[in-house]
């Protein structure tokens, strides 16, 4: 990874397909934010479907304790994004989701104000469009310093002409008993969508990794109570869906999540198991194979061209601003008939 200092020297800005001040257009068309971990196999996957990709999110950069930031990304994929016409929004993170390195950088204005000033340049430098922030596990006490924060982010950034997303765990509820556990404290209660959403240009729900679910990564009830949650602080046009692309694995003997991947282990199991029953569940709206293994038998819930179109459908009847995939790489290569312009 490499780390860098602000230096205070800015390089102009390139044209953009995306910025600050892009004019509404008459028609409504959803955006498709596709997040990335950097990987040889990711990276010719996004090499191979950059028509169905609007914005790319690499998860690249980090902020770390004293308000230096690290990170990079690749000529190639920077000139691949580029020639294609695809915004690059890099996300930026708290370390490595870390609650003592986001404390101090939320306590202290010069570090933020650093980090910011960084951003920005490294942004101009190599042409991206904006950042999206990805801090998570922040101590709920922090919850104003983080909007306080985001809210200095985007006044900076929007002055230079860059947009500013953040990316936030889902929520039913502002009620910290609707959450088990040390949830509300220690991951969700920290965000304030309303004021996040009063400074951002849009926020990406992580409407995924449902903590109720049994079965699929999300159920589609719970997608729906998020969805009606958010509307409520969040304008549909600053509203991104986020939507799976990975498995859920169960043992159903012990009722125990035992494994979670992409489609290249999905295709083995496919394989391996050509006869396991295929289900589509018309409640959860996912898509889930059953079969045994010396004897223990296994679910495994997916997501497909059908749960993706199902998902797109909500995005398209609230007219939400897009929706935010995670990741390119781990899809089922049908879900890009969904996806479709």
């Amino acid at each position: 990874m490499r780390r860098f200092l602000y230096t205070g020297i800015l390089v102009a800005l390139v044209g953009l397909p995306l910025t600050a001040q892009t004019a509404p257009t008459p028609t409504y068309q959803y955006s498709r934010l596709f997040y990335y971990t950097d990987t040889p196999a990711h990276k010719k996957d996004f090499f191979e479907h950059a028509a169905y990709v609007d914005v790319f999110a690499p998860q690249s950069y980090v902020i770390f304790g004293d308000g230096s930031v690290g990170g990079s990304l690749s000529e190639d994929l920077i000139a691949f994004a580029h020639a294609n016409k695809i915004s690059i929004m890099p996300l930026v993170t708290n370390g490595a989701f870390n609650a003592s390195t986001t404390v101090s950088i939320l306590s202290d204005p010069l570090k933020r104000r650093t980090a910011i000033a960084t951003l920005i340049e490294e942004a101009q430098r190599c042409g991206y469009v904006g950042w999206q922030l990805d801090f998570e596990q922040i101590p709920v006490a922090y919850k104003d310093d983080y909007s306080a924060f985001v809210d200095e982010a985007a006044t900076e950034l929007h002055r230079m002409g860059l947009l500013l997303s953040v990316a936030v765990v889902s929520k039913v509820s502002d009620v910290p008993t609707d959450y088990k556990g040390k949830l509300w404290v220690n991951l969700i209660g920290a965000y304030d969508y309303d004021a996040l959403a009063a400074s951002a240009d849009f926020i990406s729900v992580m409407s995924y990794d449902d903590p109720e679910s049994t079965g699929p990564v999300v159920e589609f009830p719970w997608l729906v109570r998020v969805l009606n949650y958010s509307l409520l602080h969040i304008p549909a046009a600053k509203l991104s869906l986020g939507v799976p692309l990975y498995y859920w694995k169960w043992n159903d003997f012990t009722g125990k999540l035992v494994g979670i991947g992409g489609y290249t282990e999905l295709s083995k199991l496919l394989t391996k198991y050509p006869k396991a029953p295929y289900y589509y569940d018309p409640t959860y709206k996912a898509p889930s194979i059953y079969y045994k293994e010396k004897g223990i038998p296994y679910t495994v819930w997916y997501e497909n061209a059908r749960s993706v179109a199902d998902k797109i459908a909500l995005v398209k009847h609230y007219k939400l601003q897009g929706i935010s995939l995670w990741a390119l790489g781990l899809e089922n290569p049908s879900v890009y008939q969904s996806l479709k312009r």
